[in-house]
């Protein structure tokens, strides 16, 4: 009797482990924002984090980095889901195939939500994409079930827990098949003689009369490519990085500043001597103090994305002037948007 429970033990033990194995979100670590240098692979038991100055994993960079989770989702009940996620900064989450959440941008502590109708009992494809830019990482992703089961699994929404994500669909049991007796003699099906294949014709296609070409072709024009740096550059001359854009009133830095970025970079890269300015300026609209230090922090955040891709920080200074250097009015909107800008000037080459 005490081997048969320890067969059992153990056998139960196995099984166990082999369950657990099954349970989680496979994540795939990358150094950049968009996925660039794949760092490690990893099980989560759920997406729950925040990261606040840390590194997600070893070897992945405590800023600038970007998580894909993938799996399958198990509803626990039929009814209309409500997800939402808190980030900083961006978030994607599809539920087989279909967008709910869609905040692919820098946010600071921002909240999402999304909503998707499921049937108890079936597994759907589940992925979440989530990049995170400077100091504070955060991720919580959350869901509140139908109305239906919440006496059973709770009323507030709550992290997804492990007992719902999966790698796969877990197999069922099999259940052996039960002989089949008493069946009447199968019938033989006698096969029909092949009938004579039907000889396809083809039609005959009369030859197109060949078009003369034009008395006078025209001539392609060359496109001249677009400069991927800037120049020329001078000592003293501000240039305007002209694509950077911020958040109305934060210094998050959006997405789609970085070609303008990556430019002064390659600029920076292929002068190698050479030492800039970057400054920050705002409108007028506002407390003055609130605007010098927010045309600061951008200034800062440029720089930062330079020394992340390279470039010495002892190559860089930083500037903030607020309001005091208007290069138009600033009455009407059009006017104010030429005002709100970051520049940098050679100091040296």
């Amino acid at each position: 009797m005490k081997t048969i429970k320890v067969l059992a033990g153990l056998i139960f033990g196995l099984l166990a482990k082999q369950a657990l194995a099954q349970t989680g979100m496979k994540g795939e670590y990358y150094n950049g924002t968009n996925f660039e240098e794949k760092v490690l692979t990893r099980i989560d038991p759920e997406i729950h984090f925040n990261w606040f100055q840390q590194s997600p994993a070893p070897g992945v960079s405590k800023s600038y980095f970007s998580v894909r989770w993938t799996g399958k989702l198990l509803a626990p009940a039929s009814g209309k889901y409500k997800f939402s996620a808190r980030v900083d900064d961006g978030i994607r989450v599809w539920v087989e195939n279909r967008k709910i959440i869609d905040g692919w941008a820098l946010h600071d502590n921002a909240a999402f939500k999304g909503t998707v109708v499921l049937e108890a009992g079936k597994y759907y494809e589940l992925r979440v994409d989530y990049f995170n830019a400077m100091l504070e990482g955060t991720i919580n992703l959350l869901w509140d079930i139908p109305e239906e089961s919440k006496p059973l699994l709770g009323t507030a929404a709550k992290p997804i827990g492990g007992q719902y994500l999966f790698q796969t669909i877990p197999r069922a049991k099999p259940v052996a098949a039960k002989p089949i007796t008493n069946l009447p003699p199968a019938k033989v099906a006698v096969p029909k003689p092949a009938s004579k294949p039907i000889q396809e014709t083809k039609p005959v296609v009369a030859a197109a009369t060949p078009k003369p070409p034009p008395k006078n072709p025209p001539v392609p024009q060359e496109k001249q490519p677009e400069s991927n740096t800037f120049t020329p550059l001078e000592v003293g001359k501000a240039l305007i990085l002209k694509n950077v854009f911020f958040e109305q009133s934060k210094y998050t830095l959006l997405p789609q500043s970085y070609p303008e970025l990556d430019k002064l970079v390659r600029t920076m890269q292929q002068n190698p001597k050479i030492h800039i300015e970057i400054s920050g300026h705002t409108d007028n609209v506002g407390d003055p103090r609130l605007n010098l230090s927010l045309s600061e922090f951008r200034a800062k955040v440029v720089m930062n994305y330079l020394t992340r891709h390279g470039i010495a920080e002892n190559r860089i200074e930083t500037k903030g002037y607020g309001g005091t250097r208007a290069l138009a009015g600033n009455v009407t909107e059009s006017e104010r948007e030429q005002n709100r800008r970051v520049e940098f000037v050679v100091k040296s080459n």
